[in-house]
């Protein structure tokens, strides 16, 4: 194997090994930091790209954090990733993930002590979640998660920003709104891997309450649409189109309820999840012109 061959290979293990988050952390986190931050006119594109690779490497910790903790998991739900599939051993994933860790540190300290503390916080809340078992029940992965969203979206949005040191009132509030969203419906996740939760004893809320939970998408989405409408200050076809979105998605989790059903209505979640986020920075982007 030739060193372009090895280098590919390796690429693309570590691609396989965020592969699941992409869409549902990297690509709507990344449009967030870069409409959030005020930008550097003259090094715009540079601070995104710089964004978007410091969200992909602390993904990528936390992904080999939770892949290395039972790899025997994904050999039954996810046999594509790299250690059922046997592009890496366990030893060397456990090695990498060290790696990841200090590397994110790191490189968040050249950016800023913000920066830092952002990554640290992250870096504190994975063995939490893991090791200390956080994600076993529904409440504390719920706020485990809403929580590390709130890092990604600090790191990122400082990066991407033209002032590094600091977040502007706009950005502070937009990531305290999307932390409490994600905190309140993050459980529509769950819905899909009830049956392998069972496997390792987690108590997710759709197996704890398991008629009762199928009701929370539809009210939470709701409650936070017209809230969100009502902030925005669009007319009524906007807050009509949104809020009906959350209800399809809200009615689609109660009545569909096979893994495929839930599989597709958290893709529809994640859709409107991406519309939140662009209302928020749309917004934020008004007021400030208005401001201005």
């Amino acid at each position: 194997m030739t060193t372009a061959s090895r280098m590919t290979y390796h690429a693309f293990t570590l691609f396989l090994f965020s592969k699941s988050d992409i869409k549902t952390t990297l690509i709507p986190v990344s449009f967030f930091a870069l409409g959030a931050a005020p930008l550097s006119p003259t090094r715009r594109l540079s601070h995104a790209i710089q964004a978007i690779v410091w969200i992909w490497l602390h993904l990528l910790q936390f992904n080999l954090a939770n892949q290395v903790r039972d790899p025997e998991e994904d050999r039954r739900n996810k046999p594509w990733r790299p250690l059922p599939s046997g592009r890496i051993s366990l030893a060397n994933a456990y090695i990498l993930k060290r790696i990841a860790t200090v590397a994110c540190l790191l490189v968040s300290w050249y950016y800023s002590s913000r920066v830092f503390i952002a990554s640290a916080f992250f870096a504190v809340l994975i063995p939490m979640y893991h090791e200390m078992h956080g994600d076993r029940h529904w409440l504390t992965k719920n706020l485990m998660n809403s929580l590390g969203y709130a890092c990604f979206a600090i790191g990122s949005t400082l990066i991407a920003a033209s002032d590094r040191s600091k977040l502007d009132l706009t950005g502070s509030l937009s990531i305290f709104i999307i932390s409490a969203i994600l905190a309140t419906t993050i459980q529509t996740q769950d819905f899909q891997d009830v049956q392998g939760d069972k496997l390792v004893g987690r108590q997710t809320l759709p197996i704890a309450f398991p008629n009762i939970s199928r009701y929370t998408p539809l009210i939470s989405l709701v409650i936070w649409s017209l809230y969100l409408t009502s902030m925005w200050e669009i007319d009524i076809p906007g807050s009509v189109g949104f809020t009906c979105l959350a209800i399809i998605v809200g009615v689609r989790y109660y009545l569909w309820r096979t893994t495929k059903d839930d599989q597709f209505s958290y893709l529809l979640y994640n859709v409107r999840l991406f519309v939140a986020f662009l209302g928020l920075l749309l917004n934020s982007e008004f007021a400030c012109y208005r401001s201005g």
